[in-house]
This record gives C-alpha cells, sequence and structure tokens, in this order.
C-alpha cells in the first residue's frame, strides 16, 4: 500500500484534528446583548482551559493515572457549550420552562443534531460529564391510569459543582437568584407559580399508553366474546360457558366483558 494509503486510514475516524480541535459546537454560545447571561459563556471559555491542559482537571481524566484522549476531550468541549447555551439558571436544568408546556427538557436528538456529533461521542461526552460529577440525568417514572410505571424524558442537570471548578460558583449563586426571581415576576402576571412552569408534562407521554392499553382492552375483549360465542354454539349453556371461558383466560369465574377487565389484563 503507498504512503498516502497508510496515511488516509491512520488516526480516528471521527474527523478530529489534535492539532486544530473544534471546542465549540457549530453555533456557538452567544454573547454580547440579548445573549444567554455571560456566567454560561465565560463557564464555556474557561472550560477550554481542560482541552489544553487535561491535568487540572483529575475528574474529567478516564482514569485516575491517564489522559483523557484528545478526540474526546473536544466532544465533551462541543457538548458542554451546546449544554450551557440551553442551561435554565433557575433550575440548572437543561431545556426551556414554559407557561403552558411546564418544562420542556433537553433531548438526545437535540444534542446530536446541534452538535454536530453522532450520538455516541456525545453519549460518551455525557458519561465523562456525569462522571466527574459535573451533570446529572435522572430518569423521572409516572404511573399510567393501569397502575403501571413509565419512564418520562431523562432530566439533564448542570450541578453547582462544575461552576465552582472553574471559580464561579458565587457568580451562580447570584445569577441563579437572579434568574429566579426574574421568572416569578414574569409569570405572576399570569397567576402561575414557579411549581407550574418547572413541572414536567406528562399529558401527551401517558396518552398512548393509555391508548395502546384501551386497545389491548378491545383485543381481549374481542377474544373473549369469540371463545364465548363458540363454546354456546356447541351447546353449553350459558352460566358453564362463561366460567369455562374464564377459566381458559384466567378472569374472575363471573367476569363479562361489560365490567373492567381483570388485573394484568
Amino acid at each position: 500500500m503507498n504512503q498516502a494509503g497508510l496515511i488516509a486510514q491512520s488516526g480516528n475516524r471521527c474527523g478530529h484534528d489534535p492539532q486544530n480541535p473544534r471546542l465549540s459546537p457549530p453555533v456557538p454560545i452567544r454573547k454580547g446583548p440579548g445573549a444567554p447571561p455571560r456566567i454560561l459563556s465565560l463557564a464555556a471559555d474557561r472550560a477550554k482551559a481542560w482541552f489544553f491542559n487535561p491535568g487540572i482537571c483529575p475528574q474529567l481524566q478516564s482514569r485516575p493515572t491517564r489522559q483523557t484522549r484528545s478526540e474526546r476531550r473536544e466532544a465533551c468541549q462541543v457538548v458542554l457549550e451546546f449544554l450551557l447555551s440551553r442551561l435554565d439558571l433557575a433550575t440548572l436544568c437543561l431545556g426551556l420552562p414554559t407557561l403552558k408546556n411546564g418544562f420542556i427538557d433537553l433531548d438526545m436528538k437535540s444534542i446530536v443534531a446541534c452538535t454536530g456529533l453522532n450520538q455516541r461521542r456525545c453519549e460518551r461526552a455525557i458519561g465523562q460529564l456525569k462522571s466527574a460529577g459535573f451533570m446529572e440525568v435522572r430518569q423521572p417514572r409516572q404511573k399510567n391510569a393501569e397502575g403501571k410505571y413509565f419512564g418520562l424524558r431523562a432530566i439533564r442537570i448542570i450541578t453547582a459543582r462544575f461552576f465552582a471548578w472553574l471559580g464561579l460558583g458565587a457568580m451562580l449563586a447570584r445569577e441563579r437568584a437572579r434568574a429566579t426571581k426574574a421568572l416569578r415576576a414574569r409569570i405572576s402576571q399570569y397567576g402561575l407559580s414557579l411549581s407550574d412552569v418547572v413541572r414536567r408534562k406528562i399529558r401527551q407521554i401517558i396518552q398512548p399508553v393509555q391508548e395502546k392499553g384501551q386497545a389491548a382492552s378491545r383485543e381481549f375483549k374481542r377474544l373473549w366474546n369469540g371463545r364465548f360465542s363458540k363454546a354456546v354454539q356447541s351447546g353449553t349453556e350459558f352460566k358453564e360457558a362463561q366460567r369455562q371461558v374464564n377459566a381458559e383466560l384466567g378472569c374472575p369465574p363471573d367476569w363479562s366483558p361489560g365490567r373492567d377487565l381483570p388485573r394484568g389484563k
């Protein structure tokens, strides 16, 4: 193989150039009038020092005695700056509090689309930030109408520890108090409380689960009726046919399709 072929196949496969790293997302965090609070762009800029000097943050090392590879450090910087641009300072959650829909959390699809990285690189970068204690990911659960739990969209949080590492702990406390006060003043005009706009909207998530349950209910009742009709047509009297079908399908002896489904059906 020629030398050109060797060079083309060497190195990483994610487009990372250690000599010319990309440390910001395609749309960098805005600065100046109308931009997010200055602490967010300041944090993004200060964090970039870790790429060039990994030893300044042992928490972000992949292993205590091993330096994190440069392509991972690059991904962490890109993901981190994008996350900071979407950070709600009042809650430190990633997303947007809204009057109508409550808090709309940032999903992985948006992170991938806006960072220009593939999903696996984003997941590894987030995992690195979590391991360092700079980020938390919580998976809330909700009970549906059938009493079963299902997972809601993950809640991603940038921790105060991250800002403390950058020497911005005091500034964060001031900015959070200011952001909370401004949010309360805005929502009070509509008769809402802070809990109203930071709640997670679950109606759209519960509805498909309920519809799926209803579809399953209809299917089960259709099955029950089919077996009951077949038993009656074979000459079995109604009460006995009901008892036999319920025994076959694991229902109480006196259950009929006009009643609520037995648990687990």
